[in-house]
């Protein structure tokens, strides 16, 4: 007997029913679909803007107790000349390093000659940062709204300030600005800088007091030649962790105490977006499940009432009780099957319209505004589709069964 000649013909006696069933599955695909498209989109462009916006990298090394404590007292913490260079050393040689970089970071007064308030810098190298802005994120590189520094020797004294703090003081990029802090040994310093670009860091905690500053400029403020982190981007973000160990084993079997963190651990505000989002989809997707499964058992509840009598006439022919619930589960599966296939066209739809749109919309956890795109993941489709399919299955099983169970003589003398 072929089941699924069987089970389409029954599929084509319902048409007006199975085209409901079918588009409750296509547009409960779709929805999950789109949710996920523009979550993956979401993460993606926070991970980005952690990695590259922010200037993270991969991976980050320090002092042990760093992280704890390096901002209570940073001196401490402070590498040496001689040591940055070993550890750089050490660090290039490796070859799934793709960068090594030393920082140095730093806080302080900014004013105008006028008004004045606070600013926190992070100091870079900026040959190194323009290969840092190159960096691949999950196979795709955007570098249009990264900012770097010219890297002009001769323009050390050149800045790039978020573009709040430019409104706080009234500068505007050509104009100049004066930095106030303190050295490794606490003696006031300042230095007068050019700002040469002004910008949106995207990140909202940070848009009205960051200040991008030239390594050596910063080393002059804080009148020391050494850093106190160094930033390493890998040539494969998948293995971060086992890179990571292996990195910090050949760095503590050179006699250096040191301790590493991923971007993950570094970024304040990817991990909780991640978590929230993730909980809100789980929910979504559960709520949307039980709607189609509810939705699929009342459809097939009422086609295998109708067909109650059919039920029982092939029971009475010597079909087996099995054999009546692998015709309506493979009816269920083709329901799925059909749903899923037509909503992937409408998922595509949509992501073109919203390409071309152009639309865009500001994070929760940003200040700049990002395009509103569906980002296809292949793993949440398989997902998606996997989870349909045994929600149609056993949606139909289970009422198939519960018929079949019927005496012969009970499903024959049944009324439509």
């Amino acid at each position: 007997m072929n089941y699924f000649q069987l089970s389409f013909r029954n599929l084509l006696r319902h048409k007006n029913r199975t085209i409901v069933t079918v588009m409750t599955v296509c547009l409960g695909f779709t929805a999950l679909g789109v949710l996920g498209g523009i979550l993956t989109n979401i993460f993606l462009r926070i991970k980005g803007q952690t990695i590259v916006g922010e200037k993270l990298g991969h991976i980050t090394f320090a002092k042990a107790g760093y992280f704890q404590e390096g901002r209570l007292d940073p001196e401490k913490y402070l590498w040496e000349k001689q040591e940055v260079s070993e550890i750089l050393q050490i660090l290039r040689k490796d070859p799934e390093v793709a960068l090594a970089t030393p920082r140095l970071r730093m806080f302080g007064i900014a004013s105008n000659g006028k008004a004045s308030t606070i600013f926190i810098t992070e100091a870079i190298v900026p040959e190194d940062d323009k290969k840092l802005i190159k960096t691949s994120i999950d196979g795709r590189t955007d570098s249009s709204g990264s900012i770097s520094l010219s890297g002009n020797n001769s323009r050390h004294s050149e800045v790039a300030i978020s573009s709040e703090l430019s409104s706080i003081l009234g500068v505007e990029q050509g104009q100049y600005l004066t930095l106030l802090s303190t050295t490794k040994n606490g003696q006031a310093n300042a230095v007068d800088v050019d700002v040469t670009k002004v910008y949106n860091t995207g990140n909202p905690a940070t848009n009205d007091k960051f200040v991008l500053t030239d390594y050596s400029l910063a080393q002059q403020l804080y009148d020391t030649d050494g850093a106190d982190r160094i930033v390493v981007t890998i040539k494969h973000p998948d293995q971060i962790n086992s890179v990571k160990q292996t990195l910090l084993n050949k760095l503590n079997a050179a006699g250096y105490s040191i301790e590493a963190r991923g971007w993950e651990q570094q970024s304040a505000t990817y991990g909780k977006v991640k978590t929230l989002f993730g909980a809100i989809f789980r929910v979504l997707t559960i709520i949307i499940t039980v709607i189609v499964l509810l939705t699929l058992l009342n459809t097939l509840q009422m086609a295998i009432a109708e067909r109650t009598k059919e039920i029982g006439t092939m029971r009475a022919i010597g079909m087996l009780r099995k054999d009546v619930i692998k015709i309506f589960s493979i009816e269920g599966i083709m329901i799925a099957i059909v749903g899923c296939l037509l909503a992937m066209p409408i998922l595509f739809g949509i992501s073109n319209i919203l390409k071309f749109a152009n639309v865009t919309f500001v994070p929760p956890v940003a200040s700049v505004p990002i395009p509103l795109v569906l980002m296809i993941d292949p793993q949440k489709i398989v997902f998606v589709f996997v989870l349909f399919f045994v929600a149609t299955l056993l949606s139909s099983s289970l009422i198939a069964r519960k018929i079949s169970k019927q005496k012969v003589v009970d499903s024959l003398m049944q009324s439509n």
